[in-house]
């Protein structure tokens, strides 16, 4: 049966082509004409055309070991291609009558709307103009004549231009005709590896800035920032003294003491550069038990959670300190007092205020007074969540007077010895790390009491004249809570918002 399917074969393909194979080639046409003496094979029709192998870019580069000559038709690119000497060339028009390269003299051009690829390799162009070199490590190269000052020529659709320009010798310049300007949205670098990095402006200046203005035309160097300083030379002592020749004017940070130093040549020393009085200070508190400090002075405070509550763990001392027989005035200034009027009882148990300039006349509960920013005056209500907490027998809020039997000795401070620690009698705990202190109070005649065995706090809940208050007591393990006189002067302790 194969046999037969094999001549039928045959047959129908002499029927529809005279095939004549002589010793000097093979015909193939309609005609039944001999090939011409000049070809191995002689394709001839007027009707028909010939198809030769088609295949993707893809597809033709992946013939494994293409024979020379061999020939495909590629459907990325709609051309031909012969393979010769290892690369794949494609077929070229000529006249100009078609979308490939035409030379007019010196000029050779392209109206190719596609990719252009110029290189030794076969691989597909990537961009509008891809200029490869596989074989070394030069992409790119611009070769004039050699000249100094030759200069390759940047232009741009608007008219702009650039230049890339031999600037002295072997030094590169790049210029634009309205200045140049170097953007990322990244990282900027600018090394030497073996020399050094110089900005030379001889008319006007160099900025840094975080915006695009120009600089200050009096300063040859302007750096300036709404966000950032500016980090001179870190360094030790000892790194500061093994500098070597330092100019006259050089000016480094002293990472040891905390302080900057300049060199002076006439001196031959490196001076510290005084400070002024004035300070402002860095706010580090993150988390409830880290210290706080009060940016407007500098003084740091402890502070400890308790129930879920962030009180500072010491009284506030902060204000301007007048005398106990004096009344604070309504201005700015906040102004405290200090237990016999010296800064040594203000230094170890904090200040004593009245309960307006506390508020800095601000009647509202829960306001932050004078604690610092982020902090305010505890409320009755706030210092009863936590005397709760330490001490579940105090559950009626509104009870006045000594409540319970445990929480004022778990927020007493343990320590003995006065006048700065309770005087003796029921010894603190201090479970709560709470370092409840003797404070005392400034009284309404102006004069000092109650230190060491009474310590006396503000809350910013105000009713019918009075202020709720507050106390503990030396040989008292509950905590006290009744209204106080808004002249008499008691300690602070702030509570995080």
């Amino acid at each position: 049966m194969k046999s037969i399917f094999t001549y039928l074969g045959v047959l129908a393909f002499l029927i529809l082509f005279n095939l004549s194979s002589r010793s000097q080639g093979v015909s193939v046409n309609t005609d039944g004409t001999d090939p011409d003496p000049s070809a191995m094979m002689d394709i001839k029709s007027t009707s028909k055309g010939l198809l030769i192998p088609r295949m993707n870019f893809a597809e033709m580069f992946s013939i494994s070991s293409p024979a020379e000559g061999l020939l495909v038709y590629c459907t990325t690119t709609q051309n031909f291609y012969y393979y010769s000497s290892g690369i794949w060339n494609a077929f070229s028009g000529s006249g100009g009558e078609d979308d490939d390269w035409t030379v007019e003299g010196d000029d050779m051009f392209s109206n190719n709307a596609g990719l252009i690829g110029i290189g030794t390799t076969n691989e597909y162009p990537t961009h509008k103009l891809t200029i490869e070199n596989s074989t070394g490590n030069n992409l790119l190269r611009l070769i004039g004549t050699g000249s100094y000052g030759e200069y390759a020529k940047i232009n741009f659709g608007d008219g702009d231009y650039a230049y890339i320009q031999e600037f002295y010798d072997d030094k590169l310049m790049m210029v634009g005709n309205s200045g140049l300007a170097l953007v990322s949205n990244f990282n900027i670098e600018v090394q030497s590896g073996y020399g050094f990095v110089k900005f030379y402006t001889p008319t006007n200046n160099v900025s840094i800035k975080d915006d695009p203005s120009d600089g200050d035309p009096s300063a040859i160097l302007d750096v300036n920032s709404s966000t950032k300083g500016m980090l001179i030379p870190r360094m030790t002592t000892q790194q500061i003294v093994n500098i070597s020749n330092p100019a006259n004017g050089l000016q480094v940070f002293n990472t040891i003491d905390g302080k900057l130093y300049i060199f002076v040549a006439s001196a031959s020393a490196w001076k510290e550069v005084s400070y002024g009085s004035g300070a402002i200070y860095i706010q580090t508190f993150e988390n409830c038990g880290d210290n706080l400090i009060d940016i407007r002075d500098g003084q740091s405070y402890a502070t400890v959670e308790i129930n879920g509550q962030c009180w500072m763990a010491e009284n506030l001392n902060y204000g301007t300190m007048i005398p106990t027989n004096y009344n604070p005035s309504t201005g700015s200034t906040v102004e405290k007092y200090c237990y016999n009027n010296s800064t040594s009882y203000c230094d170890a148990l904090g200040g004593l205020y009245l309960w307006n300039e506390m508020m800095n006349y601000n009647s509202t509960a829960g306001g932050q007074g004078i604690c610092p920013d982020g902090w305010h005056v505890p409320t009755d209500e706030e210092w009863y969540v936590m005397e709760n907490y330490l001490d579940p027998s105090i559950s009626n809020i509104n009870m006045t007077g000594w409540r319970g039997s445990s929480a004022g000795i778990k927020l007493k401070n343990s320590g003995y010895g006065p006048p700065f620690n309770w005087a003796p009698g029921n010894a603190g705990t201090n479970e709560s790390g709470f370092t409840a202190l003797p404070g005392g109070i400034r009284t309404t005649g102006g004069s000092s009491g109650y230190n060491p065995t009474n310590g006396v706090f503000w809350t910013s809940t105000y009713a019918s004249g009075y202020a709720m208050e507050r106390e503990m007591y030396y040989t008292n393990n509950g905590v006290f809570r009744g209204t106080q006189y808004l002249n008499v002067g008691a300690s602070l302790r702030c509570i995080k918002d």
